[in-house]
Order: structure tokens, then sequence, then C-alpha cells
């Protein structure tokens, strides 16, 4: 190990949620300033360093300093102690008032202080205010060095340190110390092996209960989110917990099992072990439902209704199929209902009609309405008139606690809820609506059941239907949408009714171009370029794939298409984060929910400016995205919820519409492909949709239409009268 002392000068990369740090030193031991890269948390340019490392070879980048540990080193010298305390980190001090802390006492002086923040009291010229503001800066990094200290003591990496000392502040020791596998239950991103890792190396036993009870509880939880399931059998369980730990004997695994469902943290029903808050929200969705299933038809003015029906029909030129008259009237009496149908069915119509009749009936009456994406809120909007937010926005979302504002002390203050794109919709988000949600009289759900369920476990939509909640289902394709090759080829898919590949000759709209993996990228590129000449532009036009890795992944696909829409320009500004480049101009993909920015998972934007540090306006390197007028900053902290979006995935695709879609269907995606994800891909597109690949794993991905793996038991619920408890009427 080599040990420097000396100073941050310069800072490459930072990423506040894992500390991780790529800058240059200037130290004692060398007259050349050393790149350095490892973990530091709560770091600065005036304070003094000790480095501990080695060197290493970057495939990329070449020699680099590898940090391993840090520590402080408090000036010992009156030039350096004055330099120190007249620095930026002690506000309003300055090197005259600094001087006379030196010289009253003395070269001793940070110990003192530290020791007994009143011996600045002796300092001419010292008032309480600049003591506090000393004493403060001096010893506000104190618990962070012991924490800090804590980790490097046992061998830790200090990777996830930034994430830990977040979210438990003065707590951190006391966790680490106790019970380090409570941090799988409380933050996200760190997952079992890492908190194994950390339990092991501060003195965990291998058959530590808390350890096996952890483990139990990470294999349930991550069968589900793997799976899309609510719950799974004891063999799943077994074999998801082998993977993580070993050599633990059956009777001690069933045994902390019982003592789980014992605290409640399991649930079993029958042969199904749920995770508490999974079965609580399936049991919280199906009571909710049952209430308002159950309830009377409400009357409504008939005649009045088919006059403001007959009114709007005549404004708009629309004449609405009996369904969608259907569907209206069910609206308008009932406390419940789903409506669906494929593309081109006039769910859209409908729902329009809908809105201006019953606003006309009960203008008091509060109206939300709500998509799981940020797009297709948007999209939800500009079809409505009226406005529409993401679920996360309307229950008021807290990123950084993972709580709602909205709930069941605080509840939302409508009267009807409407809920566009429902099959995305996951079972903990639906619960969490319901709960805010307990005064509302009328809930209308509007969805595809053909298109891909929730990424988060549930199969909502598909559970309600079957669970027997009132659906209407609009089957007719109207006038205007029947000359659509991309609409005839959904509802071919729907029906079952593709034997071959013969449908690609009959629609201009739709195309399918043979191609194996290697020249997917060569032929999306030719396709882009045509479009682009045609006049269409980077929103109209987005590239879908299944998986982000191979050849024709969407990794090497935006790589290729950021040189098509965006080449490299000397007067355009460029970024590296990691392996990537972003440049002005990029088209950009949200990855996670920032409610507090008005930006959420699946968003698309545009990075519009790159801004150096200049420690004036921008304190650190900030990436400023343009989503559709919401100006939204990017830093090091928040570098990893964005990436490229000219590809992206089909899961990330669903609750936008694009004009041109671009898709591959390869035999390297064989064990993704399914009908439901074909079939929400080629939804997406507009005007024009090309697919390329192979017409056997089109096929095949067709022929594929049950998810077997994901199981859940909300439909079972509804046929189940759930035991009144005592509790229920204290809440």
């Amino acid at each position: 190990m080599i040990e420097y002392t000396g100073y941050i000068k310069k800072i490459r990369f930072y990423s506040e949620s894992s500390n991780y740090i790529v800058a240059l030193i200037e130290v004692e031991q060398e007259d050349k300033l050393i790149t350095m890269n490892g973990y530091m948390n709560n770091f600065n340019d005036y304070e003094k360093y000790a480095f501990i490392g080695d060197y290493e070879i970057h495939p990329k980048y070449g020699k680099q300093f590898k940090l391993s540990e840090y520590r402080i080193i408090y000036a010992k010298e009156s030039e350096e102690i004055i330099k120190y305390l007249s620095s930026p980190l002690f506000k309003g001090i300055g090197k005259a008032l600094a001087t006379q802390i030196v010289n009253t006492l003395g070269e001793e002086c940070l110990e003192k202080i530290k020791e007994d923040k009143h011996n600045l009291d002796l300092v001419r010229g010292m008032t309480e205010k600049r003591r506090e503001i000393i004493y403060e800066a001096l010893t506000n990094g104190d618990y962070d060095q012991e924490v800090m200290q804590f980790f490097m003591g046992h061998g830790i990496s200090l990777k996830n340190l930034g994430l830990i000392q977040a979210y438990y502040q003065e707590k951190t020791l006391e966790i680490l110390q106790n019970n380090p596998y409570q941090l799988v239950e409380d933050i996200d991103g760190i997952g079992f092996k890492t908190a194994d890792e950390l339990a092991l190396k501060t003195g965990g036993t291998l058959d530590n209960p808390n350890r096996i009870k952890a483990g139990i509880i990470y294999s349930i939880k991550q069968y589900g989110f793997n799976t899309g399931s609510t719950y799974c059998y004891l063999d799943e369980i077994k074999i998801m917990f082998s993977k993580i730990i070993y050599n633990i004997e059956e009777v001690s695994f069933n045994e902390y099992l019982d003592e789980l469902i014992d605290e409640g943290l399991i649930i079993q029903r029958g042969d199904k072990y749920y995770y508490f808050e999974m079965d609580e929200a399936e049991k919280n969705i199906a009571e909710y439902l049952k209430i308002r299933i159950n309830k009377p038809d409400e009357l409504f003015d008939e005649k009045e209704v088919e006059r403001l029906l007959t009114n709007y029909e005549k404004t708009q030129g629309i004449c609405y199929a009996a369904k969608q008259k259907e569907a209206l009237n069910y609206f308008l009496k009932s406390s419940c209902m789903i409506l669906t149908g494929g593309p081109g069915t006039g769910k859209t119509t409908i729902v329009q009609a809908l809105l201006k009749v019953y606003s006309a009936l009960y203008p008091d009456d509060r109206i939300g309405l709500v998509a799981p994406t940020g797009r297709a809120a948007k999209r939800l909007t500009e079809l409505t008139g009226i406005y529409a937010c993401t679920i996360h926005r309307l229950l008021k979302w807290d990123l950084h606690s993972n709580t709602f504002a909205m709930n069941k002390s605080n509840p939302l203050d409508l009267y009807v809820l409407i809920i566009d794109e429902f099959s995305m919709v996951d079972c903990l988000l639906l619960s969490k609506l319901f709960e805010a949600g307990r005064g509302i009289n009328k809930v209308l759900f509007i969805g595809d059941y053909h298109q891909l369920p929730s990424v988060a476990p549930g199969n909502i939509l598909q559970d309600l239907m079957e669970a027997g909640v009132k659906t209407i289902e609009l089957d007719e394709i109207f006038r205007q949408a029947k000359d659509s090759g991309i609409i005839q080829l959904a509802h071919h898919i729907i029906h079952n009714e593709i034997e071959n590949m013969d449908l690609f000759e009959q629609y201009r709209d739709i195309n399918f171009f043979p191609c194996i993996n290697y020249d997917v990228v060569k032929n999306v590129k030719i396709i882009v370029k045509k479009a682009i000449d045609e006049g269409y532009d980077t929103n109209d036009i987005q590239v879908l794939v299944p998986m982000y890795q191979g050849v024709a992944g969407i990794d090497a696909l935006n790589d290729a298409l950021q040189d098509v829409f965006n080449p490299i320009d000397e007067f355009n500004d460029s970024y590296q984060i990691g392996r990537k480049e972003y440049r002005v101009g990029d088209k950009i993909l949200q990855l996670k929910n920032r409610p507090d920015d008005d930006v959420f998972n699946g968003d698309i934007g545009t990075l519009v400016e790159i801004c150096r540090k200049d420690n004036f306006e921008y304190l650190q390197d900030t990436l400023i995205v343009d989503f559709d007028g919401n100006f939204v900053e990017y830093t090091s902290n928040t570098f990893n919820t964005i990436t490229h979006a000219y590809c992206m995935s089909i899961h990330k695709s669903q609750g936008n519409e694009f004009k041109i879609v671009i898709m591959a269907v390869l035999s390297d995606y064989y064990i993704m492909l399914r009908r439901n994800l074909l079939y929400t891909a080629i939804t997406r597109a507009k005007q024009s949709l090309f697919i390329l690949g192979n017409s056997k794993a089109f096929m095949h991905g067709l022929a594929n239409y049950q998810d077997s793996r994901r199981k859940t038991s909300l439909k079972s619920r509804f046929k189940t009268i759930e035991t009144l408890n005592v509790y229920d009427f204290l809440e």
C-alpha cells in the first residue's frame, strides 16, 4: 500500500449517490498531479488528506491511483492553520480572525476548539455566532469519520457508505453494529449480498438468525420481482435461498421461516407464501373494489344524457357505436368499471364524451385523471382537456423517504378517479392509491389487457376482469382505422389469426425485413437516415428492442443512432459519464421517478445545455434536460437516472406513441419473446412500423402468449369473505 498526503485539486467525476470519485490530487510526495479513483464521503478542496491505496492499470484511462482508505490530516503549522481557518469552510471568519485564533490558542488550536468550543472566547473579536460556525465546521465530519473508520477497520468497501449514511444519519453505526441486514429492507440499491458481506466482516456468523431470516425475506421478494408474482411456493423460496446462503439445514430454515410467519413479515395462506406488503396490497385492492362493486346503481336523467351526447356527437362529427354508449351509461350508474379494447376501437373518443357529459351533469364533482407514466399523463391531458398526472404525483410521493403524503389519514379530495394505461399499474402502487382514495365514489380503469403487465408484481387488469369487475370491451375497428396495417396487425394478433408473414405484403405502413443480428444496426441506420431525409425528426422515430446487451441490444443501437441523429460537432458541447458520451441535442430517457422535479420514469426529453462547475452559478457539473418545457438539472448524484433514448426497451415505451417504430425481433431474444411484448411494441407505432429480424422468431413470440411464471391471487380474493377484526373499527 502507498500513502500520499495532499489535497484534491480537480474533480473529474463524482456520484453523490455512490460516493465514487475520479479526481486529480496534489501530493507532497510527487511533483505532479495524480489521477485517483475510489470512494470518498464529505470531502472538500481545503482539507488535507492521507490517501492510502495502490496503482492500477485502467483498460481505457491507463495508470490510476486506486483509493482504499483515507483520513483527514489537520494542519499543524501556523501558516497552514490560518489558511485552513480562513477557507470557505468557515464562513465569515477571514484571515485576520484566523490569525488571531492561532496567536491566542497556539498551533494546537484546532484540538483545543474541538475539546471545548469556549476556548474560542479567549480570542479578541470572537462572537458567539463565529464561535458556533468554527466549532460546527470542525466537528461536522467527526461522526462521518467514525463511520468511515468502522468501514475501513473491517475491510469493507466504501462504495455504499453514502447511501447508508444518507438514510440512517446519526443511527448509522448502531444499525451497522447490531443488524446490517436491516439495510436490505430500508435502502433501495443495497441487496442481500452487500449487507451479508458487511455483516460477516463485522463479526457476524453464517448461522446468525438475522442472516437466515433476511435471506428468506429477500428470496420471497426477489422471486416476486423476477417473475411478476405476488406469492411463491415453499420449493421456490428454497431454490432462491440456496443461491445466496449455503449449508443451512432444512430444520433451521423451517424454524426461521416459522418465526417470520409469527412476526407477521411472511404471510402463509395454504401452500402460498407472501411478503406481508404484497399480501396486504392484494387484500386492500379486493376489499376496496368489492365495496364499490356491491353498491346499488346510481340514478341519472337518461333523457338529459341522451341530449348531451347527441349535441356532442353533432359538434364533433362523431356517431358513437352501441358499445361506446353502453360504456358511457354504465359509467354513470356504477361505482366501478373497466373499459378495454385494442387500437382503433374508440376508447379515447368515448372517454372524451364521458367526461363532457359527466361534467355537465355534476359540475361540482372533482375528477382525477392519472396514468402510470408522465408521457401517458400528458397525452391524456391533451386528449381530454383536463389536467392529468402520474399516480406518484397525485399521491405526492417523496423520493427520499419513499412515502406518500396522500394516504389513509390524508385522503384525496376526489369523487371520480380515471386511470389510463391501467395494464402498467402494479399491485403495491394501486393499493397505495386506494388507501388514499377511500372517499372516491366512482373508478374507471382504462387499458388494453393484451399489452404487457406491470414490471413490478401483479397482473391487475387481467385479474380484475377475471374476478368479475364489470368490463366493456370495445372490439369494433372504426372506419378511419381500418386502412391502418398497424391496427389490423394488432387485431390479428389479438385474435390469433397470423399463420405467416403475408400480412406484411398487404399494407404500406407495416414492413418486415429479414436480417441477422449483426446486420440490425446497419439496417436500422439506413431506415432512420431515410426517415430523416423525408422530414421526420428524433421525436418521431423510436427504435425498440427487448434487451440491453448484445450486438443488436439497446446499448449498441443507442451508440450507433447517436452518431446519426446527433453526430460529433466541434461546435457542439459534450460530456462523458462512464462509457457514455452525452452531447447537447441528445434524446434523453428518464429512468427513475423524480416527483419533486415533475419528471418520471419513461419520460423523454432533450439535452439542451452542459454547464461546467464554476464555483459560482454551478457548484458541480450539471446537465440540463428539457422535458416539453420542463427544464430539469442533473448532477453527479442523478446522472445514473438518465440514458440515451434513441433506442429503448419495449417496457419503457409503454404509455408512449411514435410516428415511426423500428423494432428488432431476433432469435437472440427467444427467452423474452412473448405475444404481449410484440403487441405492445407494434401498438406504439402511429404511422409506420418496421420489423427487422427473423420471421421464425416473430412467429415464436406470437405463439408464446402465456407468462406462466406470473402468479397472483387477487382474483381469488374476490370470492372469499375476510374475517372482520375488531381493530378495523378502531382505525
